[in-house]
């Protein structure tokens, strides 16, 4: 649809004697009002008319000129609606698709600005709890739509690898270690904090000792060092599997600890500059909302002298810039931060820093779980793992009941190790896809017999119409026919049915849907629109036979959209960060 646009972005422009963006032309929420619009309400001062006369004046106008590139003018009220005729959608949108496959509706690389991400950010020696794979999966996959749209994007995960909490690990350790196995894993290092916070109930000299032993760590004490290397090393081996799983990757992993020798310098910065003043013997920044609102102020240095991670941010923010110079930089972090990052962009305000404006925080909301056995286990965190385990479970039961179906055709059922496989893939996509279809600024709802269901808008959904496709095109190899062989004239002269120009219609808007994501800073954009082609092409799967041997030319054709269609789901699949089945 961008190549629409830009012609009638051309064509207005001179009328109107402005500019125009890209986005002033809209979407009708109605699709029988046109594939776009443009809004006249704003043009009335300027021209002194009334917003219908102005739509009516340039529907006249333009109406010649942009028939002949297959666009349809027409004025109703004060909207002027344009629709694209099916011949240029299939010249413009269907051929490119099925030959650009998964680099359509991408931008030249590092064509655009400079954009940062930083996301995920767990605690070192902690599980990977259930609400950091909100903050990782929404991260990445803004990442990756803003590479595949030109950004130049660098990833950045801010791991929680410095504060006090090393300190009670390290007397932990020494205070448990003739208990301890052999190999530490990351289980035994959660073992030991949750076990050394019920001594310190008890023993109030574990918390002075911890402090102590953490103010050591940040003076460089050998000892303290090395176990806190080891506390890092061995959470990042678990992380990692993790992120293998969900597909995600990031270009740095620099925790907190990367910024330790940059915290002096910069606290002595703020001193000259007359910014950092004491506050009941801590070092504190006043600091105000962009808003101009005042809140509580910014502590930089406790009163024992230890920083904190408002420290290390500021430090970070600094960093970053001087090595990225960015143009943006996003931070996706839960919605309990938001007074954090309002402390830390004030702070870089006070510093005139006058690229703070392109620093944001990306709210997320929380987890809220429906599952009696989740929402009332005992603790005051759910991991990952467990829900992992719930939604496998779950796919398992479905996919077991599904091959033993008697709808299900001998041919098609599955081995009993391709169901294990299936199911990892099909839950690790559900619990993905249902995190990321809703906005992430709201509290997710979480229903484990929602989120792993073939019916309805969910991850499964969107995979069993990618495997069909895939299936359908399998079929039509082995009949000898390829989905690559029509050529344009035979596209336009066979794909007339209104189940056929519907869905090349909704497959046109794939780059306006990856630019609305990341305007929105939304990933459910992108998929509320995957469902749209899941549903579109449902329609035409079900109207529209692919294969007719008597008609080849047809055959051909659909076999295209088919493609289209499988190419488009494929590579939002892809941005999303869900698995891909080759069978369901």
């Amino acid at each position: 649809m961008e190549h629409f646009r830009i012609l009638i972005q051309k064509a207005l422009q001179p009328l109107l004697g402005m500019e125009l963006k890209l986005t002033d032309l809209e979407t009708p929420p109605d699709r029988a009002r046109g594939d776009l619009a443009f809004p006249c309400f704003r043009l009335s001062k300027l021209l002194g008319k009334a917003p219908p006369v102005i739509a009516t004046d340039l529907a006249g106008t333009l109406a010649p000129a942009l028939l002949a590139s297959g666009i349809q003018v027409e004025a109703a009220g004060p909207y002027l609606n344009f629709r694209i005729k099916a011949q240029a959608l299939i010249e413009h949108v269907l051929v490119p698709l099925v030959k650009a496959g998964t680099n359509f509706g991408s931008s030249a690389k590092d064509s655009r600005e400079k954009w940062v991400f930083e996301y995920s950010s767990p605690n070192v020696a902690k599980p990977f709890q259930i609400y950091h794979l909100r903050t990782t999966i929404v991260g990445a996959t803004l990442a990756r739509i803003a590479r595949h749209r030109g950004f130049q994007v660098t990833t950045i995960n801010h791991l929680g690898d410095w504060g006090t909490q090393y300190g009670k690990l390290a007397i932990a350790l020494k205070r448990y270690e003739s208990e301890l196995p052999k190999d530490i894993t990351l289980k035994t290092l959660v073992d030991i904090y949750v076990r050394i916070h019920k001594d310190m109930e008890t023993d109030p000299t574990i918390e002075t000792a911890s402090q102590d032993a953490f103010r050591k760590l940040e003076a460089g004490d050998p000892e303290m060092r090395k176990i806190w290397k080891m506390c890092v090393d061995i959470s990042l081996k678990e992380f990692q599997k993790t992120y293998d799983r969900y597909q995600v990757t990031f270009d740095h992993f620099w925790g907190e600890s990367h910024y330790e020798d940059q915290l002096k310098p910069l606290l002595s910065r703020l001193k000259s500059e007359g910014i950092l003043v004491e506050d009941q013997g801590a070092q504190v920044v006043h600091v105000t909302s962009r808003d101009g609102k005042e809140i509580p102020p910014c502590i930089l240095e406790k009163s024992d002298g230890a920083s904190i991670y408002a420290t290390r941010d500021v430090a970070a923010a600094l960093y970053r810039y001087e090595k990225f110079h960015f143009d943006r930089m996003s931070y996706i972090v839960g919605k309990e931060q938001k007074l954090h990052f309002e402390q830390v962009f004030g702070t870089l305000r006070a510093m005139k820093l006058d690229w703070e404006p392109r620093c944001e925080h990306i709210a997320t909301g929380l987890y809220r779980f429906k599952d009696a056995k989740m929402s009332t286990r005992k603790g005051n965190f759910i991991t990952l793992e467990e829900v992992n385990d719930l939604c496998t479970a779950k796919s398992l039961e479905l996919m077991r009941a599904r091959n033993a179906s008697e709808d299900t055709r001998e041919e098609a059922r599955l081995s009993d190790a391709e169901i294990n496989t299936i199911s990892e893939q099909v839950a690790i996509g559900a619990l993905v896809f249902a995190d990321l279809s809703t906005d992430p600024s709201k509290d997710l709802e979480f229903d484990v017999d929602r989120v792993i269901s073939f019916e309805g808008e969910t991850g499964p959904y969107l995979q069993y119409a990618h495997t069909r496709c895939l299936s359908i095109l399998r079929r039509a190899k082995a009949a000898g026919f390829s989905a690559t062989s029509a050529d344009t004239k035979e596209l336009m002269e066979t794909l007339v049915k209104p189940e056929e120009s519907a869905l090349i219609g909704t497959l046109a808007r794939f780059s306006e849907a990856l630019e609305r994501t990341l305007d929105q800073r939304k990933p459910s954009q992108l998929a509320s629109y995957l469902i749209d082609v899941t549903k579109d092409f449902g329609h035409f799967y079900r109207e529209c036979k692919v294969m007719n041997p008597e008609n080849p030319a047809l055959t051909r054709a659909r076999l295209a959209l088919v493609e289209a269609s499988r190419n488009v789901l494929s590579l939002g699949l892809d941005l999303l960060g869900m698995p891909k089945p080759e069978k369901m």
